[in-house]
């Protein structure tokens, strides 16, 4: 069995390794396509440029991953079939579950891949790329103002202001809260108005609320210094990170650390719950198409390639309209992710349940 196991495996990395090529291929070149220009413009070195997708290549092959394992398993099992491989090896006593296990497997391991790829290479990776498209392709000037700002310490400690003015070096409506190592809330401050001076966050015209475990106190002051030199003005000037630019713990401490300081994280729950849930429709795909290729006649190919893409395509549809409902409030993050992924689990069991042995 190992033999075998071996052999459809090798039947199975040869084109997923193709597929991903392709797909990268095509990826680079709509880009540059459209950056053709603005790299001209702007007289980027190739290194940069190079860099650049370089950067790019983790986020698209976690993107690109399901179905990427969806076209190798369509053509690696319709090889099989064409020659009648796929009826010799059933002939021989295999069932079709047993021959199907090694690419199921593959597909979990890739589910898994993907998942770290997007944990830990995908956030730093897409911040390099952001920052060299901003600095070198779109030449984004300097923001004096920005509206919303958050700003969180290694400690936990977090600053929110209404509005920032790099310009003049004042912030406007600031509330500064400080947690303890369980990230319960230990002190909030809340000001009018800051302005930095000689390294540090000068607060006007506000109060102080502590809490300890015999209750709160608050008092109120007209002038307070913060006492860290963080954040500074520079690090306010830089834009806010994109969920794909956090890993899942970062963006879960993220999101908990909004809500303790009173702000909304909008539809942030919601991509958390699809950094856990995308990776396996990797699986889910290859659940789907295994079944559809192994039981369509030799010949059938393109029937059995363009029902699998059709599904695909319904996939996305509904996880589209699950995670914007996800966003409105209508489903809870964690269905508006799953939902699809439990859908079309469902459907693939049943196919493969009523597929000839």
């Amino acid at each position: 069995m190992i033999t075998l196991d071996a052999y459809v495996l090798r039947r199975t990395l040869v084109p997923l390794a193709l597929v991903f090529v392709a797909f990268a291929g095509i990826f680079v070149l709509v880009d540059l396509f459209d950056h053709a220009h603005s790299f001209i413009d702007n007289d980027v070195p190739p290194r940069i440029a190079l860099l650049y997708y370089a950067h790019y290549m983790p986020y698209i092959v976690v993107l690109t991953a399901p179905v990427a394992m969806l076209l190798a398993t369509l053509l690696s099992i319709n090889r099989l079939t064409r020659w009648n491989e796929l009826t010799a090896m059933k002939g021989s006593g295999v069932s079709l579950y047993r021959i199907l296990l090694p690419i199921f497997v593959l597909a979990a391991l890739l589910s898994l891949a993907s998942l770290a790829i997007g944990e830990f290479v995908v956030p730093p990776a897409t911040q390099q790329r952001l920052e060299i498209k901003g600095t070198y392709i779109d030449r984004r000037p300097a923001r004096n103002v920005r509206s919303d700002v958050i700003y969180m310490r290694v400690d936990g400690t977090t600053l929110v202001a209404k509005r920032f003015d790099a310009r003049r070096m004042t912030l406007e409506e600031v509330t500064v809260q400080e947690f303890d190592a369980g990230r319960h809330p230990v002190s909030r401050i809340d000001a009018r108005s800051a302005r930095w001076e000689q390294g540090r966050w000068t607060l006007s015209d506000g109060q102080v609320r502590r809490f300890t475990a015999d209750g709160e106190t608050a008092s109120s002051f007209q002038v307070m210094t913060l006492p860290y030199p963080d954040p500074t003005p520079e690090d306010l000037r830089t834009r806010k990170l994109k969920p794909e630019e956090l890993g899942y713990r970062d963006l879960r401490a993220y999101i908990a650390r909004m809500r303790a300081s009173g702000v909304d994280p909008g539809d942030l729950d919601v991509q958390l719950a699809l950094k856990i849930a995308f990776p396996f429709v990797v699986l889910v795909m290859t659940l789907l198409g295994a079944p559809i290729a192994a039981g369509a006649r030799r010949g059938g190919f393109a029937l059995a390639f363009a029902a699998a893409l059709s599904i695909s395509f319904l996939y996305y549809g509904v996880l589209q309209v699950a995670t914007v409902m996800g966003r409105q409030g209508f489903l809870p993050p964690a269905l508006a992710a799953w939902i699809a992924n439990a859908i079309f689990a469902g459907i693939a069991v049943w196919i493969l349940v009523k597929t000839t042995k």
